[in-house]
Parts: structure tokens; C-alpha cells; sequence
């Protein structure tokens, strides 16, 4: 990972993730309270996607019959498709940039969590190293997981040591860091712990409950997105999302640390919760607009239709004492 990037955005993640941390007390309160924290600050490009994807939704029955229509013309498809976005005001493209633009700050939170001394703590890579020689971790997993094995290792001594740091910690660290006591205990369970595949404990609920809401979280995406003229490629697509994604949080869930599990679940749960509010909110709201829109095209039709039968009735009535002036015209030239 580049300088940079953690420089930029990693490290100040760990910042509010410290922050929270010494707030709450909690380690694990902390990691899903910062998950929250990240859906809500990209909530206005969610809500933007979000509605850029409603419109190319409704738009999916048009889209299906311009393919019919131009299925051998792939020139003039590209031109009407053109058209009807431009005329329903919709960019294919507005519904995915906002999708991207958080993947950075997704990336960052994922270093942040994976990496505490260095990006929370602050400490360089230098007392990383001799850190790892203190408590026996393996220097090259420092980019990895070693970070969080050697703060719960940290922890460990801190408490075996009476609530103090010992000597041999501080003459590491002093004036380089913030050297704090991270405890990674949540609800009797240690986040600093990788869960293993031949090795059954309670800590598999992670990684289960980790695939088991990456599941329900697709499950929710797939049914709000569900519409009557859905596009087969793209529910296709979706499907392949449904059962991929939970597998991979499964999968991923057993190699790394209970704390970045932690993070996922509470995400999975509140991306299920955001889209359901969001499509429900952003669906009515359209809905309205577009009964709004209805009525008052159908009130400019019905005005229209008066005022045409209103200028009949007047050319009518016109008529008629054209025609009767010219009859009484005739009347008073035949009494003479």
C-alpha cells in the first residue's frame, strides 16, 4: 500500500477509529459504530446511485423494446438509447461513479482495522519491528494481520503486569506513539483471533454470521432492485452477486482476524437496512412525481379538449346566426 494513500486516508481513519475507541471503551463498539459512521458520510453518493438506478429501472421496458426494434442496427440502438436518456434526463454512468468514489475510504477503514498500531497508535515501522521481536510475531506479517496479534499480545502484558506497561514495552515505544491498551474482547470473544477451519470454537459465529448477512444483505439488494420489465442479463448478473459474495465473506471471514469480520456483518446489516429505507423512500417520492406528472398532463389534455370543444360550440353558434341573419335577409328582400 502506497505512502500516500495511507498518509491521506488510512491514517486518518485510524484517528476517528482511536477516537471512538477511547469514547466507548470497546473495541468491537467501536469498529461497528465506525462502520456506521462511513455508510452515513457517503450517504448523499449512495442516495444519488441509488436514485440514478430507480430511473434506469423504470426505464428497463423501453430499453427492451429499442433492442427489439434496432436488433440488427447496433449504430442506430446506440442513438435512440441516447435519446431516452437524455430525454428522461438519466446517465448510465451517474449510477456507478458514486459507487467508486467510496472505495477508497472502504479500503482505508479495511487498513485501519487490519493495522492498529500503525494507523491508530501511530507508531513507525521500526517499533513495529522490534515490537514483534518483543512478543514473538513474525515481522513480515506486519502488512497483515501481525499488528493485531501483537496489540492483543501487548494487552496481555499490560494486564499481567498490573495495569502497567512494562519497561521492556515503553523503552520501545516512548515519544514514538501512543501507546494504548487495546482489548479485543467482545462478547467473550478475542477479535485479535483468527478463526480456523479445523479448530471449532465460538468464534466461527463470525465468519458464519459474516456470510449469513453478506447473503441477506444480497437478498434485500436483489428484491429492491426487482422490477416488473427487469433487464434477464442484469438479473442474471445479480444472481451470480447472490450467491458469490456470501461465500467470499465466509471464506474470508476463516483467514483473517474476528475484528475485520465484526466490520463486515455490521456493514452487510446496515447496507440491508440503507436500502430498504433508501428504495423505499426514493421509490414513493418518485412514484408521486410521476402521479403528479400524470395528473397534470391529463388536466393540460382536458383543458385542451374543453377549449377545442368551447371554439366548436362558439363556431357552431357562429354559424348558426350566420345563417340565420342570411335567412331573414332573404325574408325581407322577398316581402318587397
Amino acid at each position: 500500500m502506497g505512502e500516500i494513500f495511507g498518509l491521506a486516508i488510512v491514517r486518518p481513519l485510524g484517528l476517528i477509529l482511536l477516537g471512538i475507541f477511547k469514547i466507548v471503551g470497546n473495541y468491537g463498539l467501536a469498529v461497528i459504530l465506525f462502520a456506521l459512521l462511513v455508510k452515513l458520510v457517503i450517504l448523499p453518493l449512495t442516495i444519488k446511485s441509488k436514485k440514478s438506478m430507480l430511473k434506469m429501472t423504470a426505464l428497463n421496458a423501453e430499453l427492451q423494446q429499442l433492442q427489439k426494434k434496432y436488433a440488427n442496427n447496433r449504430i442506430k440502438l446506440n442513438e435512440e438509447m441516447q435519446k431516452l436518456y437524455e430525454r428522461h434526463g438519466v446517465s448510465p454512468m451517474s449510477g456507478c461513479l458514486p459507487q467508486f468514489i467510496p472505495l477508497p475510504v472502504m479500503f482505508g477503514l479495511y487498513y485501519a482495522v487490519q493495522q492498529p498500531l500503525k494507523f491508530m497508535l501511530g507508531f513507525g515501522d521500526e517499533v513495529l519491528t522490534e515490537l514483534a521481536g518483543l512478543v514473538g510475531v513474525d515481522p513480515s506479517t506486519l502488512n497483515y494481520t501481525g499488528q493485531i496479534t501483537i496489540a492483543d499480545r501487548l494487552a496481555q502484558m499490560y494486564v499481567e503486569n498490573g495495569g502497567a506497561w512494562p519497561q521492556s514495552v515503553t523503552a520501545i515505544t516512548d515519544g514514538q506513539g501512543e501507546l494504548l491498551n487495546i482489548d479485543f474482547t467482545f462478547f467473550g470473544l478475542n477479535l485479535a483471533e483468527t478463526p480456523s477451519f479445523i479448530n471449532p470454537s465460538l468464534i466461527w459465529l463470525i465468519p458464519i454470521l459474516s456470510g449469513a448477512t453478506a447473503f441477506l444483505s444480497s437478498f434485500v439488494i436483489q428484491k429492491m432492485q426487482q422490477s416488473k420489465n427487469a433487464n434477464n442479463a442484469m438479473a442474471g448478473q445479480m444472481r451470480m452477486l447472490y450467491i458469490i459474495t456470501p461465500l467470499m465473506s465466509l471464506y474470508f471471514g476463516f483467514i483473517l482476524p474476528g475484528s475485520i469480520g465484526i466490520y463486515w456483518i455490521f456493514n452487510n446489516v446496515f447496507t440491508c437496512l440503507q436500502e430498504i429505507i433508501l428504495t423505499k423512500f426514493l421509490r414513493g417520492k418518485m412514484e408521486r412525481q410521476e402521479a403528479e406528472q400524470t395528473a397534470r398532463i391529463e388536466e393540460e389534455k382536458q383543458a385542451k379538449r374543453e377549449a377545442h370543444r368551447a371554439a366548436q360550440l362558439e363556431q357552431a353558434e357562429r354559424a348558426k346566426a350566420e345563417n340565420e341573419k342570411s335567412q331573414n335577409a332573404k325574408k325581407k328582400k322577398g316581402g318587397r
